[in-house]
């Protein structure tokens, strides 16, 4: 304490000098409107510009959180916006107006990969959540902008997933514009590119054209975005085309997925597999 008053008795002349000149300042600026409209609207924008980095700072930090709350918000508004979305049934000739409503039946949990691969022929990714929170073997997955993977396996917290990225999975998927059927498979070699299989050559593609998810499955809806047409070729003794697609998804940079529950989709499965059997008899 004795050296803090040393300090100041040794610059005591200069200290009087920095009062009397805020002094001065203060009268300057109360006394004057000019001088004091322009302190108050610099003081206004330094006070702006310290909330603002105090805001972005807190921002940052609370990114996690926020990133969260977004996607489960999104999960919430996919699951209604597949249940607003209502195919109808319609038996024999009904009045129009009193046709029976069918809704979907797909939920979709919203989770966080924890980890991925995109440099393999066989890639896989981990999610956050697992068995107790409603993830089964089988379930597809999406990204915020398309199709993603087919879950592998599952624990009670955990689960991994088949990423597209694997040249193993084949999804059931369809031209949009024509509702050709066709099948989209991985080649193993660019992370941003896959193949489209099976589409006749009499059927006209041209590069842009969306390649969508065919519904054909109970993985995934109908009209799920997979990849738009980077190029194509024909040759002349092929029945079909050769197609490279630009997939939807960034696997490289993949943060937070949506799996989807179809609660109906083993009834279906088990119905299908009846009928199988009874065609082999």
């Amino acid at each position: 304490m004795s050296r803090l008053f040393e300090l100041i008795y040794r610059f005591r002349a200069f200290l009087v000098f920095i009062l009397f000149e805020l002094i001065c300042y203060w009268l300057m600026v109360r006394n004057n409107p000019y001088h004091s409209s322009s302190f108050f609207h610099s003081s206004n924008q330094l006070a702006g510009n310290v909330y603002e980095m105090k805001e972005n700072i807190s921002g940052y930090f609370s990114l996690r959180r926020v990133n969260k709350e977004l996607s489960n918000e999104n999960a919430e508004l996919r699951d209604e916006l597949y249940r607003i979305s209502r195919p109808v049934m319609i038996v024999g000739r009904v009045d129009s107006a009193k046709v029976p409503e069918v809704s979907f039946n797909y939920d979709f949990i919203s989770a966080k990969v924890i980890n991925n691969s995109v440099d393999k022929t066989h890639n896989h990714f981990t999610l956050n959540k697992g068995r107790e929170q409603g993830i089964e073997h089988g379930m597809g997955v999406i990204s915020p902008n398309g199709l993603a993977g087919i879950v592998r396996s599952v624990s009670d917290n955990f689960a991994t997933v088949y990423s597209l990225l694997n040249s193993n999975v084949y999804i059931s998927s369809q031209l949009k514009k024509t509702n050709t059927l066709c099948t989209v498979n991985w080649n193993g070699r660019d992370p941003s590119v896959a193949t489209v299989l099976y589409v006749p050559r009499h059927i006209k593609v041209n590069v842009g054209d969306s390649i969508i998810t065919s519904g054909f499955n109970s993985v995934f809806p109908e009209k799920i975005l997979i990849g738009i047409v980077r190029d194509l070729t024909l040759s002349e003794n092929e029945s079909f085309y050769n197609i490279k697609i630009k997939l939807a998804t960034d696997f490289s940079s993949l943060k937070y997925v949506y799996v989807i529950d179809n609660p109906i989709k083993k009834e279906k499965e088990q119905l299908e597999s009846e009928a199988d059997k009874n065609e082999q008899r």
